[in-house]
C-alpha cells in the first residue's frame, strides 16, 4: 500500500481538497481534462483496482481504466499550476468512462504536439515539453505516422512518464540499445512507468507486450 501512496502523491500530479469540489466541476474541467499514465505494478490486473480503492472512499476514487498490462489511463484536470485527479464523484449522470476517454482524448489533440526526436541510444525518442509524453498511446494517429515515416513495425518502451522510446522493429542494434537505456534509468530515474518491451503492428496499429527489461527477464 506504500508504493500506491507514492504512486500518486509523487508524479507531477496534486491530489485535491475533495470536501471542497464545486457541482459544476464537470463542466468547467471538460476542455481540460487529459489522460494520465500510471503504472499498476507491483499489482496484477485483477487486485490494482481493489488496492486503488482502498485508498479512497468511494466517492473520491479517481477515474481510471487499464490499458496494457502494467500500465493504466487516469484522467487528470489542468489547473493554472498543478493537476488534479478527476474523481467518480466529478461525473454527472449519464457520464461514462468512455465519455470521459473521448473528451481527453481531444483535449491532448488539440492541445499537445508531439515531436519525433533522435535518442541517446541510436532510436528515437517522442517529446512533447516533460508533463504528456506517455500519454501518446492514447493517439493511434501518432503511431500510424510514426510507423509511416520509419515503414516497419515499432518497438516501444515507456520506462517514464516523460520517456517514449521507439526502434524500428528491424534496427536490432536499436532495439538492443533501448533495452540497455531502460535499465539504467530504472536505476536512477524518477516518474518511473513500464520496464516492458511493447511492440506496435504497422498493419492494424495494436500494441502487444513481447519482452521485459530487469533482472531475470
Amino acid at each position: 500500500m506504500l508504493f500506491l501512496k507514492k504512486l500518486f502523491a509523487k508524479d507531477g500530479i496534486d491530489g485535491r481538497e475533495t470536501s471542497l469540489s464545486s457541482p459544476n466541476f464537470f463542466d468547467e474541467a471538460r476542455n481540460n481534462i487529459y489522460p494520465w499514465i500510471k503504472v499498476t505494478y507491483p499489482f496484477t490486473r485483477e487486485n490494482c483496482r481493489d488496492s486503488v480503492k482502498q485508498l479512497f472512499e468511494s466517492a473520491n476514487m479517481p477515474v481510471f481504466q487499464f490499458w496494457l498490462d502494467d500500465l493504466c489511463i487516469f484522467y487528470a484536470v489542468e489547473r493554472k499550476d498543478r493537476y488534479e485527479f478527476l474523481l467518480q464523484k466529478d461525473l454527472p449522470k449519464g457520464i461514462s468512462i468512455e465519455d470521459v476517454h473521448g473528451m481527453a482524448f481531444r483535449n491532448l489533440n488539440r492541445d499537445v504536439s508531439f515531436e519525433l526526436g533522435q535518442a541517446p541510444f541510436g532510436g528515437y525518442a517522442l517529446m512533447s515539453g516533460g508533463d504528456h509524453e506517455s500519454t501518446a498511446i492514447c493517439l493511434p494517429h501518432v503511431w500510424d505516422s510514426i510507423c509511416d515515416e520509419l515503414k516497419d513495425n515499432l518497438i516501444v518502451g515507456i520506462p517514464a512518464k516523460n520517456q517514449v522510446l521507439i526502434a524500428a522493429e528491424k534496427d536490432v542494434d536499436s532495439v538492443s540499445n533501448m533495452k540497455i537505456f531502460i535499465h539504467e534509468h530504472f536505476k536512477k530515474g524518477d516518474h518511473l512507468l513500464s520496464r516492458n518491451i511493447f511492440r506496435v503492428d504497422r498493419s492494424n496499429l495494436e500494441w502487444k507486450v513481447i519482452g521485459s527489461v530487469g533482472k531475470g527477464k
